[in-house]
C-alpha cells in the first residue's frame, strides 16, 4: 500500500497558528526592549541636564541708588506732605539726611523743619496726615495729646516708595519728631552701631539709624515700628515693657 502524504497549504490554519504565537512573544520582546530604553534615557538626561535653579524671592533686595538729596527736592517733598504748615530750618547744619531708617529698600529722609506760625493750627488738626511721635516716650497713650508749639525744631522722617525712595509723588508716610533734633546728625548703619557699642544691648534696628548728640548725650533714634524710640548706648536697658517710658535727655519728657 503506498503512504499518503499531507501536504500544508500556504495559508493553512496550522500555519497561520504558528505565524501568530511567534509572533505574539516578539511583540511583547520589542515593547519591553522601548521601555527599558525609555527609562534609561530619561535617567540620563536627568543626570546629564539638571533643572536650572529657580530664583528665590527671599534672596535680599537691595535699594536703587539714587542720587545725593538737594535741597529744591527736599523742600518739594516737605510741600507734598506738610503743605505750606512747615519749612525747612535752613539754620540747621546739616539741615537733611537720607538712609533707609524703616528698613524697606527705599531711600528716606530726614529734614529739620519749624512750624509756619500762621499754620500753626494745621499741624495741630486732630487728623493729620503724618505720625507725630516723641521718641523719648515709650508709650505715647499714657501721656495727654502732643502739641507743636511755635518755637518747636521738629526732625519729619519721610519714608521713601519704591525705587524712587522720598522723591515719589506716593512717598507721603511720615513721622514728624517732638525734642529729636540736636547736634552732629549723620546717618549710621546698624552694624556699625553694633561695632561701636560691642558688649552692650542694643535695640532690634531695622534700617540705618540717626546718629546725634541730644542735649549733650550721644545716642542714636531708630525706627521701632509704630515709632521711633532713642538708644543711649550707657543707659539702655531693653526694649521698654507697655507703659514704661524712657526719659528724655534732661529726665523729664517734654511735650
Amino acid at each position: 500500500m503506498g503512504q499518503l502524504t499531507v501536504r500544508q497549504l500556504p495559508n493553512s490554519p496550522a500555519k497561520v497558528a504558528v505565524s501568530i504565537s511567534l509572533r505574539i512573544p516578539l511583540a511583547v520582546l520589542i515593547a519591553l526592549c522601548a521601555f527599558l530604553f525609555g527609562c534609561s534615557t530619561e535617567k540620563k538626561s536627568r543626570v546629564e541636564a539638571p533643572p536650572l535653579p529657580i530664583a528665590s524671592s527671599d534672596q535680599p533686595q537691595q535699594m536703587a541708588k539714587l542720587p545725593p538729596p538737594e535741597f529744591n527736592s527736599v523742600q518739594e517733598a516737605v510741600k507734598r506732605v506738610f503743605k505750606d504748615s512747615a519749612l525747612i530750618d535752613t539754620s540747621r547744619q546739616p539741615v537733611f539726611i537720607a538712609g533707609d531708617f524703616n528698613g524697606d529698600n527705599s531711600q528716606d529722609i530726614a529734614v529739620v523743619l519749624k512750624p509756619v506760625p500762621e499754620k500753626l493750627s494745621d499741624l495741630n488738626e486732630e487728623f493729620p496726615t503724618w505720625i507725630l511721635r516723641n521718641p523719648f516716650a515709650a508709650n505715647e497713650s499714657k501721656v495727654p495729646q502732643l502739641r507743636i508749639a511755635v518755637n518747636d525744631v521738629l526732625l519729619a522722617v519721610i519714608h521713601g516708595y519704591g525705587v524712587n525712595g522720598w522723591r515719589d509723588p506716593e512717598a507721603t508716610q511720615t513721622f514728624l519728631l517732638k525734642n529729636a533734633v540736636g547736634s552732629g546728625m549723620a546717618v549710621r548703619q546698624p552694624k556699625d552701631v553694633a561695632t561701636a557699642n560691642h558688649g552692650k544691648k542694643l535695640p532690634e534696628l531695622r534700617g540705618d539709624v540717626i546718629g546725634e548728640v541730644v542735649e549733650g548725650r550721644a545716642g542714636y533714634l531708630y525706627y521701632a515700628g509704630a515709632t521711633y524710640s532713642w538708644y543711649d548706648p550707657k543707659t539702655f536697658k531693653g526694649e521698654p515693657e507697655p507703659g514704661v517710658f524712657h526719659m528724655a535727655p534732661n529726665e523729664r519728657v517734654k511735650k
